[in-house]
């Protein structure tokens, strides 16, 4: 049984799973995963990738610096995630009040609560614990090292102000991951709703964000084709303009993160191979083909070759009119893999499909 800080007022839970990009690179994922091994209850986090669309997603917007956010897709990669591991859940509106309530249920169940935009940006982290009757919470988040929120790295944050916090961030709430369910989907029917799930993600060119400063994304293949060509515009990278190449970077981390979570839709592909029964060879061998071009070199050296560095090397590399033209060349090159995997995904699922 997990150990727990319990007083008259609050509850902590003692050792839940660290989150952090070095662990695992997509915060509701991670999160998630981190909530359900805690629990007991371990899902595969490649699994969760697919599920969720994660491993599949891309938006593309110039001066967005979050358009990596899994939430721009709405609550539909909750719903099928949860669809998918069997599990009830309940979505907590941004109101304080309910959301205490919120967290002394999760935490008395024994899970941690999945909240969004507490400490940082509006992506999903961990509520651990709760003192002061909700006043002072606990917790994890993806962000919480980064120099401006000034909370430990090794250890749970605390902070008092986390609703305010919460609503400048443009935070939403909170996820509970409630018991699992009496029976889950069977695993071609999984297979076939996420297959459909990621050539929607895929096939989509444009995505209507509700944001006012942004309102549409490029998504999908058509996103490396406006990465590609934005890199191009020698206008947009002002080597003398520290902020706007701040942005330029930040957007170019979320391309390259997504780029690298393609690793994460072969391993699922590869996985799911594996568990369903009776796959037609057909589908095996397209599913099989998709994989391999998933998983195949995410030319990082050439898209990223500046170490862990988001800063002043980053910007000035990317200021660099020669340097930004070879990595178009490469992300046009990761496109057209990526085209003939998602060709082979249509082709696996006209053969579940009967087609």
């Amino acid at each position: 049984m997990n150990a727990v800080n319990r007083s008259e007022a609050g509850l902590i839970l003692k050792d839940v799973p660290r989150l952090s990009f070095g662990v695992h690179m997509s915060p509701f994922p991670g999160s998630l995963y981190a909530c359900l091994t805690y629990a007991g209850e371990p899902a595969d986090y490649d699994l969760i990738m697919g599920f969720t669309g994660a491993a599949f997603r891309r938006f593309w917007d110039r001066d967005d610096g979050g358009n990596i956010d899994l939430s721009y897709l709405g609550d539909e990669p909750f719903r099928r995630v949860f669809w998918a591991l069997g599990y009830a859940w309940e979505k907590v509106p941004a109101q304080k009040a309910a959301m205490i309530a919120g967290v002394k249920q999760s935490l008395t169940q024994g899970k941690p609560a999945i909240s969004f935009g507490i400490i940082g940006p509006p992506e999903a982290g961990l509520v651990t614990g709760y003192e002061e009757d909700g006043l002072v919470l606990h917790g994890w988040s993806y962000f919480q090292d980064w120099p401006e929120y000034h909370q430990p790295s090794d250890a749970y944050y605390t902070t008092r102000d986390w609703f305010e916090a919460m609503d400048r961030n443009a935070g939403k709430g909170l996820i509970i991951v409630g018991d699992r369910l009496a029976t889950r989907p069977a695993p071609r029917d999984l297979l076939v709703s996420s297959l459909e799930w990621a050539i929607a993600l895929e096939r989509t060119p444009v995505r209507s964000i509700p944001r006012t400063s942004h309102p549409d994304h490029v998504a999908g293949l058509a996103a490396y084709d406006a990465w590609a060509d934005a890199l191009e515009v020698d206008a947009d990278y002002p080597a003398d303009n520290p902020d706007v190449l701040g942005i330029r970077v930040m957007v170019h981390g979320d391309q390259c993160t997504m780029t690298c979570e393609r690793h994460n839709g072969g391993a699922f592909l590869r996985k799911m191979i594996a568990a369903v029964p009776d796959l037609e060879p057909d589908a095996v061998a397209h599913l099989q083909a998709a994989a391999e071009l998933f998983d195949a070199d995410d030319r990082m050296s050439v898209l990223w070759p500046w170490g862990y560095d988001m800063g002043p090397d980053a910007q000035q590399g990317l200021a660099q009119p020669e340097t930004r033209r070879t990595i178009a060349t490469a992300i046009r090159e990761i496109r057209a893999r990526e085209e003939i995997a998602v060709v082979h995904l249509e082709k696996a699922l006209s053969v579940l499909q009967g087609r």
